[in-house]
């Protein structure tokens, strides 16, 4: 081997040996930094959302046709922060209900609800929130009266042969909104058979519902995650 080929492989060796012995005095020449720490926890408790009520149970009697009478529920909330907002809610897969407002064809009751034949309003308040003289949901592709809050209304005919837009009782009504701990409020539920009703009916429905307190902002159908 020429003495020009061991100067090269001598300077390679000695070019490895000062990489291991910077590597080393990497790893060990490392100081450690100043910490100081302190033991925390962490706890909670749920708050609550509690609504009372008056008599709910509303029983309309002895309705004469072009008649109506108006009962009142009254009812308060116990809220531990925050406000509350009320529902008027109804459940759309009862026979009731669909004998009260449901679509013609429906599955539950085909004959659908009393449509021209009822009258249904409800306030909350003194302020009128719905208010139809056609008690039938609009069947698919046409336009129910409603909003997303369950807000609407159609007026009563101008004359026996005029038919009311489609105007069904939707499956949730606000009634209120921000109500704060200790809040109260009235609803007043109006029912009544219209004019058209001529002959003597026995088969008024009976119509399950129920007031909701929710959160402010939430809607009573809302899931939880």
């Amino acid at each position: 081997m020429s003495k020009r080929s061991i100067i090269k492989i001598t300077g390679f060796i000695g070019t490895l040996g000062a990489g291991a012995a910077l590597v080393a005095g990497a790893a060990t020449g490392t100081g450690a930094y100043f910490t100081s720490s302190l033991d925390g926890s962490i706890a909670g408790s749920s708050g609550h959302l509690t609504m009372k009520s008056s008599d709910r149970t509303l029983n309309f009697t002895d309705l004469m046709p072009a008649q109506e009478v108006t009962k009142n529920v009254d009812y308060d909330i116990d809220v531990s922060s925050g406000t509350s907002d009320v529902w008027m809610t109804f459940d759309p897969t009862t026979l009731g209900y669909q004998q009260f407002t449901g679509t013609k064809g429906n599955s539950i009751f085909p004959a659908g609800g009393m449509g021209r034949f009822g009258h249904f309003k409800v306030g909350a308040n003194g302020a009128t929130l719905f208010d139809s003289y056609n008690l039938q949901l609009a069947p698919a592709g046409s336009t129910n009266c409603t909003d997303a809050n369950g807000h609407g209304s159609v007026a009563p005919p101008a004359s026996r042969g005029e038919t009311p837009g489609y105007c069904g009782v939707p499956a949730a009504i606000l009634v209120a909104v921000n109500v704060p701990n200790t809040g109260t409020g009235q609803i007043q539920v109006t029912y009544g058979i219209t004019g058209r009703a001529t002959g003597q009916r026995t088969d008024l429905p009976a119509v399950g519902f129920k007031l909701v307190a929710t959160q402010h902002g939430i809607r009573p159908d809302a899931e939880n995650f």
